[in-house]
């Protein structure tokens, strides 16, 4: 597969979530080379994915 198809992004944090038509958006933000931080991307998510989703991010600690 190429990387243009599976795109890989840094993200410092969230900057924004939304629902709309039962699909969170969510806009991720990085830090720019001032230290600001600038939008870096938009993930798109059906809500009945979330809860899982959002379990599996919990069990990267783990």
């Amino acid at each position: 597969m190429s990387s243009e198809a599976n795109p890989s992004f840094l993200v410092d944090g969230i900057k924004t979530i939304a629902i709309h038509n039962d699909v969170a958006r969510i806009q991720f933000m990085q830090l720019g080379n001032d230290g600001k931080p600038e939008d870096a991307m938009v993930l798109l998510v059906p809500l009945k994915q979330v809860g899982q989703i959002s379990e599996a991010l919990r069990n990267i600690r783990k």
